[in-house]
């Protein structure tokens, strides 16, 4: 995962794109160094707008073309990030998440990883 995410953060740099994003589950839990298994794609949970989290259903389009690129030169699925749980924001986030979040930054891609405890909380 962190190559994939290298790749996608020099090519989002390239294309002049910034994004900023809220991970949850495996991919984000091996990112944080808290389990070793193989996941094979990560979880946006939302992304950052005007500091606020906004979820989305889909990643917007540029975003979206410049994931399933790196996918396929990298031989993974074309949606490896995928917004898959932003219908969680829908249940409401423990109080506190904001400050515990982890973040790592990728050239055009920041990448906040929710905390081993608001893991729990999922």
């Amino acid at each position: 995962m962190p190559r994939a995410l290298s790749a996608l953060g020099e090519l989002l740099e390239s294309r002049r794109l910034r994004y900023e994003l809220v991970a949850v589950g495996g991919s984000a839990l091996v990112l944080l160094g808290l389990i070793q298994r193989a996941t094979r794609d990560l979880d946006a949970l939302a992304m950052i707008e005007a500091d606020r989290l906004v979820p989305e259903r889909e990643l917007p389009p540029a975003l979206a073309d410049s994931v399933a690129d790196v996918g396929r030169f990298l031989g993974l699925s074309e949606n490896w990030l995928n917004s898959g749980p932003s219908s969680l924001l829908d249940l409401g986030l423990p109080a506190g998440f904001r400050q515990r979040l982890v973040t790592r930054k990728y050239g055009g891609l920041t990448l906040h990883l929710a905390s081993r405890v608001d893991h729990i909380a999922f």
